[in-house]
């Protein structure tokens, strides 16, 4: 597979988006594969590996270690054990944007991994969710997911079809809940794909099984999403 192409397996394809001031790709590339940054296994150091550059594309991994507890009760006595699992997430760096790929533990050191390699300030993109709905991104709109203040008995209300005025309904507090994600079908050169964006960023992609979705696509999605 080329390295601005991924392919959706049999689950649905999520990512996070990050920006980045990109100024060198080189640059940036040589600094993931410097000794102190790279992956070791040895002394247990998490890391970049695996990672290609080519057309001004940066691909790769980032690999964490992450510790997690395990009860043992035996003869009426418990003991805890320690164990140590490895995480990983794969990234492409674009001049466009930063697309984040696989579990959120090693997504989310990855911000802070790049920032201390690269010297770059990166931040995780948010959307406006509130304004996708009203601005009609999708063909067909799908799921809204609600979330009222924590004081309220109804903390979620799912609500599906077209809701232009949902805010009218008894379940919403009104002028105090905001949108937590949003369902639906959008077009695109590859075909309708169903879209979920939640409030924190994350982008969810259902379609066929083994379809290639190219650098392009993933941008032409991100801009369906944010442009005004």
């Amino acid at each position: 597979m080329r390295i601005d192409e991924i392919e959706k397996k049999s689950a649905p394809l999520s990512y996070q988006c990050l920006k980045m001031q990109i100024k060198d790709i080189q640059a940036i590339f040589n600094a993931l594969n410097e000794k102190d940054n790279i992956f070791n296994p040895e002394i247990g150091s998490n890391g970049f590996h695996d990672c290609k550059c080519d057309k001004g594309i940066i691909r790769g991994f980032y690999t964490v270690f992450k510790t997690f507890e395990v009860e043992h009760y035996i003869l009426g006595l418990t003991t805890k054990e320690n164990f140590v699992r490895l995480e990983h997430c794969e990234f492409i760096i674009t001049p466009e944007h930063v697309y984040v790929f696989g579990k959120p533990t090693p997504a989310r050191l990855l911000v802070t991994a790049l920032t201390a390699a690269t010297g770059t300030y990166i931040e995780r993109v948010e959307f406006d969710l509130e304004h996708i709905r009203q601005e009609n991104r999708f063909t067909v709109m799908k799921t809204i997911l609600l979330e009222n203040s924590k004081h309220n008995p109804i903390r979620r209300a799912r609500l599906t079809g077209c809701m232009r005025e949902y805010k009218i309904l008894p379940t919403i507090e009104v002028g105090n809940h905001e949108i937590n994600s949003i369902k639906g079908i959008i077009e695109t050169p590859l075909g309708p794909i169903d879209l979920t964006v939640n409030k924190k960023g994350k982008i969810t992609l259902d379609c066929k099984n083994g379809l290639i979705l190219s650098i392009d696509n993933l941008n032409f999605i991100f801009d369906l999403i944010t442009k005004d």
